[in-house]
This record gives structure tokens, C-alpha cells and sequence, in this order.
């Protein structure tokens, strides 16, 4: 699902040919799911008895929920038991039942390679690069996968470097092999614009802040109604349009609105600027009268709501991106759920130009040459401390 340069293609289709004798026949997940006896097949025993168990094969298939009878026999591996509790189970050693299921995994990885693969829709949208650059940058630092936070960085520079226009500031919709084509819309701005400021707040390298700022600023001169509050999802001039309207549903994906009102609320808090602040507040009272009515349609718009009352909560750290001290702080601090705080790093890059937002930054040091933090709250600061266990006191 990802091309070679970082970006997330859109989607694989469901159906796929049975057998490549008969293309012409379909099945629903036929690439991905297996009958108990194709796995005893492929695996042997006794390797394919303990796979069986620790993926939760059964020989009657085991989807539950099946009205259309389109995985009868079939199974959909999971994790059902943990390697420990399988080697238990059989009374063998764990590690001979680790290697064993290991092989087979192998095994049918190989056998699986020779089914007709769905169909790729290989199309890279910016929205939706956005929503799974945000996800992979927050797994990145709470799970400490060096693998998830570079996927978002790859992703991320995949859509600057091919789908964004430094010169006009326009930022794009769709790429497909080698091409980029359609100003993006409001979900594509708003989303995009959501995952910088996560890369910043999870990697804090100063450039995606410094994006999220400019592309926060096209947002609004493409699609704000300043004069009723709320987006547009499309920007103006568009001759093949009738109408432009305003999304506020939060469905299957959140409502570019709704998006776009806390990034507002973000950066507000961030750079200090009233105009970002307005701007959301403006759209929070337009979608009021919808919030108070249909609350279980803007979830994602009430959490935006929520940031809007909350006390200011700011986290400082002063200290290297890099350097094991900041590491140890940053560690505690991706531990916990802070939702309504924003997090600063303070260095040899950001100082200065944290400073002309925040003046306050300018006077935060080091402890000793230690990496710091500030806990703030409605812009009045804690003492600082360099210790981890004090931190994550504070951050209580």
C-alpha cells in the first residue's frame, strides 16, 4: 500500500480470482483467507496444528458474521493465542513452537504469492496521506517504533516534494505515477496540515511547523467564509460547481471543518496569533446550533469545541532533538494523554524562531546543561526540572 517513494496508495480491492485458472470468478478476501486443510497442506504437521491455534483457524471457519455465506470453511488469521500460551497448550518448548510457526508463516506467505493479487488503486491522495501520516507519527513516538515515525517523515516529504507548490502555495490533490493534478480541497489542506503539526509535536523538526503556519494561511484564504464563519470544502471559481458547501459531518473520516478548527486552535496556542484564533472561533459559532442539535454527528468538531475551553496547557523542553536526556523526557511525556497541551522543543534551531511567537521561550534554559521542562498551564509556568520522575508529576 505504499509507493517507493513514501506515499500510501488509496485502496486494494476486496474480490480477487479464486483460482487463476478462472479469472472470471471472484470471492470476497479469496487472496487472504485459507481453509484449515489448505494450511495443513502448505505447513505440515505438527507445525500446522500449532499455527491453527495461535491464529484461531477452525476447520469450519471461523467469520461468525457471514449473511452472504462468501467464507464458508474460510478463516481470517488473528492472534488468537500468544505463542507462550500455544506452547502450553501442546507441551512443547517455546521456542521450538516459535520456530515452528515461524516456517510456516514462511510457507504459506510463498503459497499465498501464487493466488491472483486484488487489484491496486495506486492513486496517492493528500487527505488521506494526512490522516496516516498523523497516525504513524503519534504510534511512532508512543509505541517508540523507529519504523512508524519514519514511514510519516517519508510520507510527508513524498507530498511536499511532489504535490506541493513552494511558489503559489498551492498544495494538490491526487498523484498517480509521476503526475500530480487537482488543487486540493479543504480535507486535503486541513488533513495534511493536521499531520505537520504532529510530525512537529512527535519529531519537532522546525520545517513542519514552519509549513503548517503557511499552509493554515491558504487554508483560509481559499476557503473561509469570513463573514458567516466555517469552510468552504472548495475553494472559489470553480465554474463547474453549483454551490460550495460546508461540511460538518464526522463520519468514516472527520469533516475538513472540524479539522481544520483545531489545527486553528493548535497553532493559535503555538504562534500566539489572534487571527488563528478567530478564525476558529468564528467556525465553532457557525456549527453551534448543529453541535447542541446533532452532538453525535461532530464528534470530532466537539473535541475541537473542548480544546477551544480549556485551560492553555504548554510543554516546553529544552534540549537537543536527539540527545539521550531529551529522549528520557520526551519518553515520559509520550507515556501520557495530553490532549488539550501543545508541545515545544526548544533548541539551537527553533529558539529564535519559537521566540518572535512566544517571547517567554526566549528565557528557557537548560538546568545544568540538562534537557528541561516546562509545564505551563494558561501560560504560567511550573518550576522546571530536568528529572523524568519530577516530569511526569507535573504532567499529572
Amino acid at each position: 500500500m505504499r509507493d517507493s517513494a513514501g506515499g500510501f496508495y488509496s485502496a486494494e480491492h476486496a474480490d480477487s480470482a479464486i483460482d487463476p485458472a478462472h479469472p472470471e470468478e471472484k470471492g470476497e478476501g479469496a487472496f487472504y483467507v485459507w481453509t484449515q486443510s489448505e494450511i495443513e497442506a502448505v505447513a505440515g504437521r505438527p507445525a500446522a496444528e500449532w499455527f491453527c491455534y495461535r491464529f484461531g483457524i477452525e476447520a469450519n471457519g471461523n467469520v461468525r458474521n457471514d449473511p452472504h455465506r462468501e467464507f464458508a470453511a474460510k478463516n481470517i488469521l488473528y492472534q488468537a493465542h500468544p505463542i507462550e500460551e500455544t506452547a502450553r497448550q501442546f507441551d512443547r518448548p517455546v521456542a521450538e513452537v516459535r520456530a515452528a510457526i515461524l516456517e510456516a508463516a514462511h510457507k504459506l506467505m510463498e503459497a499465498r504469492g501464487a493466488r491472483v493479487r486484488p487489484h491496486l488503486d495506486d492513486k496517492v491522495l493528500t487527505a488521506w496521506n494526512g490522516l496516516m501520516i498523523s497516525a504513524f507519527a503519534k504510534a511512532g513516538a508512543v509505541l517508540a517504533e523507529p519504523r512508524y515515525a519514519e514511514a510519516a517523515r517519508r510520507a510527508a516529504d513524498f507530498i511536499v516534494a511532489g504535490m506541493y507548490d513552494q511558489t503559489t502555495g498551492i498544495l494538490l490533490r491526487r498523484f498517480r505515477q509521476g503526475a500530480a493534478a487537482i488543487p486540493g480541497f479543504l480535507d486535503d489542506y486541513a488533513f495534511f496540515t493536521q499531520a505537520l503539526l504532529d510530525l512537529y509535536q512527535t519529531g519537532f523538526e522546525w520545517r513542519d511547523l514552519e509549513l503548517a503556519i503557511r499552509l493554515t494561511r491558504k487554508l483560509a484564504e481559499l476557503f473561509e467564509d469570513t463573514e458567516n464563519g466555517a469552510f468552504y470544502s472548495t475553494s472559489a471559481g470553480d465554474p463547474t460547481l453549483v454551490m460550495r458547501i460546508k461540511e460538518d459531518y464526522d463520519g468514516a473520516e472527520p469533516s475538513g471543518n472540524s479539522i481544520a478548527v483545531l489545527n486553528l486552535l493548535r497553532l493559535a496556542r503555538i504562534t500566539g496569533r489572534p487571527d488563528f484564533r478567530a478564525s476558529a472561533q468564528r467556525a465553532l459559532e457557525a456549527f453551534g446550533p448543529r453541535m447542541a442539535a446533532a452532538p453525535v454527528g461532530l464528534p470530532q468538531m466537539l473535541v475541537a469545541y473542548e480544546f477551544s475551553i480549556s485551560k492553555p496547557k504548554q510543554i516546553v523542553l529544552v534540549g537537543e532533538r536527539d540527545a539521550p536526556d531529551t529522549r528520557r523526557l520526551l519518553d515520559v511525556l509520550h507515556s501520557r494523554f495530553v490532549p488539550d497541551g501543545i508541545v515545544l522543543l526548544v533548541n539551537r534551531e527553533s529558539r529564535q524562531a519559537l521566540a518572535r511567537y512566544l517571547p517567554t521561550v526566549a528565557d528557557m534554559t537548560a538546568l545544568d546543561g540538562q534537557a528541561t521542562a516546562y509545564v505551563c498551564e494558561d501560560y504560567a509556568c511550573k518550576l522546571p526540572t530536568a528529572d523524568p520522575a519530577a516530569f511526569a508529576q507535573l504532567l499529572q
